[in-house]
């Protein structure tokens, strides 16, 4: 057995399901030719503007997007927990170069095989392609939405938004655990120190979350009592 299907094969239920899907089809040099990645936290292992020749399969860690256009200034706009595919999108939109700067928030578990190879079984394999073809569909609409939304949301709602919709995307078992600094939501929600310090306090004393450290726990309940904050504002959010 190749390593690369012996580590999916001891993920949680959910993303070894996921996964067994998306490489039903696969032929088994494609398996073989997958490497095991482990890197650090806070390492770049994408950088924007560089030739895309490599896909990483990121299985345990955590990751983040960074916008770096702006001098001194690092963004942060949206962040990856497994099982996440990067580099294909730029394979489907035959771009020849990475479209973003990528980089690990915490060690970081990937698959990683060259883009050459990779292609030689994706373009042929219906089942993945239209896998992929939802995530980055969903990954632009909701990119957009977001971006909508912030403009007329307050500050201390945006951070409402971004909790709720990282339990969404990366809850298992009925509870979602995130790591999250200061910094970290004041990139994501575009709103202040203090606001950030102030909120998940207030958060935090009503029960809505579980904070350890910059660790924060999100149960089901929890989960249902960010929701309800929201609807007092928004009429839908989904």
């Amino acid at each position: 057995m190749s390593e690369a299907l012996n580590l999916i094969r001891q993920l949680n239920k959910q993303d070894r399901l996921y996964l067994e899907t998306y490489f039903a089809g696969a032929p088994f040099w494609l398996m073989e030719a997958f490497q095991v990645l482990r890197l650090p936290g806070n390492k770049t292992f994408i950088t924007e503007g560089d030739p895309a020749k490599d896909i990483y399969i990121l299985l345990k860690g955590n990751v983040v997007a960074e916008e770096h256009r702006v001098k001194d200034m690092t963004y942060g706009f949206i962040r990856f927990a497994p099982v996440e595919v990067f580099g294909v999108m730029e394979l489907m939109f035959e771009m020849d170069v990475y479209q973003t700067t990528l980089a690990a928030t915490m060690d970081c578990l990937f698959l990683k095989t060259s883009r050459e190879a990779f292609r030689k079984w994706f373009e042929h394999d219906f089942c993945a392609y239209r896998m992929e073809c939802k995530k980055v569909g969903h990954y632009l609409l909701e990119q957009a939405r977001k971006e909508r939304l912030y403009v007329l949301l307050q500050g201390v709602e945006r951070i409402y938004l971004v909790l709720y919709k990282m339990y969404q995307n990366y809850a298992r078992g009925g509870s979602c655990l995130l790591y999250m600094s200061r910094k970290d939501f004041m990139e994501t929600a575009g709103i202040s120190e203090r606001t950030v310090t102030r909120t998940l306090k207030g958060l935090e004393e009503k029960g809505c979350i579980t904070r350890e450290g910059w660790k924060i726990r999100i149960s089901e309940k929890q989960y249902e009592m960010i929701r309800e904050l929201l609807e007092d504002k928004l009429y839908t959010f989904e």
